[in-house]
C-alpha cells in the first residue's frame, strides 16, 4: 500500500465523510463526534481513526521537561540559563497540539481473517494481541479513549451496501490496560 493512497483516502474522508459507505463507527459518550470507523471504498475496507492529542498543560509539560533534561549536558551557567528560560517559555506558551487522522487498509486474506495494512506516514498507531487491537483516540471535549479496532473490523466484514446505518462500536475506556493489570494481579 502506497503512502500516496493512504494520504488520497485521508483526503477523501476528510472531505466526503457523510457520502461515504461507513459500515461501523465510535462516538463519543458525551457529545457524540465521530472518533474512528470502516469505510468501504472501491479498493476496500478502510479503517479511520480522528487521531489523538494531548490536553495543552501536557504538551506544555512535556516541552518544558525537554528542556530541563536538556541541563543535563550544558557546561556554562549561560547554557543552563538558557534552557530554564526555555522551559519558562514553554510553560507559558499557548501550545494547542492538532489530532493528526490516520488510516489503514484491511486486507481480508481468508474467511473470517483479515490483516492490518501499517505503512507509514498516515498508518495508526496500535497496540495489538490476540483478538484485540487498539489505538488511542481523543475527542474535542478532552476525553481520552481507546478505538476498538479490532471490533470495527470484525463487525465490517461481510457487511453489504445494503445495510444503511452503520453499527456503533462502544469506545473503550481509557484506564483499560490498569483494568487489565489489575485483573491479572
Amino acid at each position: 500500500m502506497s503512502d500516496d493512497r493512504e494520504a488520497e483516502v485521508l483526503a477523501l474522508i476528510a472531505q466526503s465523510r457523510q457520502r461515504l459507505t461507513r459500515l461501523a463507527e465510535s462516538r463519543c459518550v458525551k457529545d457524540g463526534r465521530l472518533l474512528g470507523g470502516t469505510f468501504r471504498l472501491p479498493d476496500g475496507i478502510w479503517v479511520w481513526s480522528a487521531g489523538r492529542r494531548q490536553p495543552p498543560q501536557v504538551v506544555r509539560h512535556e516541552a518544558a521537561a525537554f528542556h530541563l533534561d536538556a541541563m543535563d549536558d550544558c557546561s556554562t551557567d549561560e547554557e543552563v540559563r538558557a534552557c530554564y528560560d526555555s522551559a519558562i517559555e514553554a510553560m507559558a506558551s499557548a501550545t494547542r497540539q492538532k489530532a493528526s487522522p490516520s488510516v489503514m487498509k484491511i486486507d481480508i486474506v481468508g474467511p473470517g481473517r483479515w490483516s492490518y495494512g501499517l505503512t507509514r506516514p498516515f498508518a495508526m498507531s496500535i497496540v495489538s494481541g490476540p483478538n484485540f487491537t487498539v489505538t488511542e483516540v481523543s475527542c474535542g471535549c478532552r476525553r481520552q479513549y481507546y478505538l476498538d479496532v479490532y471490533a470495527l473490523t470484525a463487525t465490517s466484514i461481510g457487511r453489504t451496501k445494503a445495510e444503511t446505518q452503520p453499527v456503533h462500536v462502544p469506545l473503550l475506556p481509557p484506564d483499560l490496560p490498569e483494568r487489565h493489570a489489575q485483573a491479572l494481579l
